[in-house]
């Protein structure tokens, strides 16, 4: 079976995403349209319809929905704990990225993982009211591939989401520019990308080649002598959710190449360092890069 949606299906969203913009009518309480009006500057708001869509795009922006991948952790490998347990400044890298996300207006935020990683993640940050956002637990049971982990939201997630990896440390992105760069193309997914010779050298994430706001090849972890590129999946994307309609058990193997080749794969390079926890010379590099402030 092919990893796209059926031909009916891909044209349908293709010719979704050619509508920019669509003529409506609605019905609209006068003491609101007084206040909609009131925010036309004739500078960055020019005139109703603009007003409308400003306020509507502001609301939804506040309310968006997460997703981090935890899948299955080690607690006792290379001697420390799990990678979202860790701790950097008094704060593990699991409870960063939810305060990060609600930070950024991702008040709906889905944990997938296996059950024993679910029990742990949750006595560091319970229902996530601490961090003024809703987290919801997902048991994957059969840990198949990232693609197969996310079809599990499959009817539960109609919007516009974000992904990111559990051992990400993204403190410094800017995840309402790659949201909005998203929102302004016609993709499906828009990953971010870091230039790195680190990653280049070890092979250590999926490699992309960037032309514009494009992406048209990804190779997940080419052998180092191999790479023809110095950009990487920085572990985080933006997706729509016909992403959970596409066959494949990986995103990275089967999803992500397939989107390429047929250029609704977007990227959007970033300047902020791609930093994870993965390995012990993972380790080592975190703490290198934070100064000391690795406890």
């Amino acid at each position: 079976m092919p990893l796209y949606p059926t031909k009916v299906r891909f044209i349908s969203y293709f010719e979704q995403l050619i509508i920019v913009k669509e003529k409506i009518s609605i019905t609209i309480n006068q003491k609101i349209l007084r206040d909609i009006d009131s925010t036309i500057d004739n500078i960055n708001i020019q005139n109703r319809s603009q007003a409308i869509e400003t306020l509507v795009e502001k609301a939804l922006t506040e309310n968006k929905v997460a997703v981090i991948l935890a899948g299955k952790s080690e607690n006792s490998k290379y001697g420390v704990p799990a990678r979202y347990a860790l701790k950097i400044s008094h704060m593990t890298i699991i409870e960063k990225a939810v305060k990060k996300l609600g930070d950024s207006g991702f008040k709906t935020i889905y944990i997938l993982a296996n059950k024993e990683t679910l029990t742990t993640i949750f006595k560091i940050i319970g229902d996530g009211s601490t961090f003024n956002s809703k987290i919801e637990y997902a048991d994957e049971e059969n840990c198949d591939g990232t693609a197969a982990t996310l079809k599990w939201l499959k009817g539960k997630v109609k919007s516009t989401f974000l992904v990111a990896w559990c051992d990400i440390i993204f403190d410094n992105v800017n995840l309402a520019s790659l949201w909005k760069q998203h929102l302004n193309e016609k993709t499906i997914a828009t990953l971010l990308v870091n230039s790195s010779l680190l990653s280049k050298k070890q092979g250590l994430c999926g490699q992309v080649q960037l032309e514009g706001n494009k992406i048209t090849s990804y190779i997940e972890k080419p052998p180092p002598a191999k790479c023809q590129s110095s950009i990487f999946f920085g572990g985080i994307f933006v997706a729509e959710p016909e992403l959970l309609s596409f066959d494949g058990k990986s995103l990275e193997h089967d999803v992500f190449p397939e989107l390429a080749k047929r250029r609704l794969l977007g990227g959007q390079l970033s300047s902020a360092e791609y930093l994870h926890v993965h390995s012990r010379e993972d380790l080592n590099r975190v703490k290198s890069k934070l100064s000391g402030r690795f406890d």
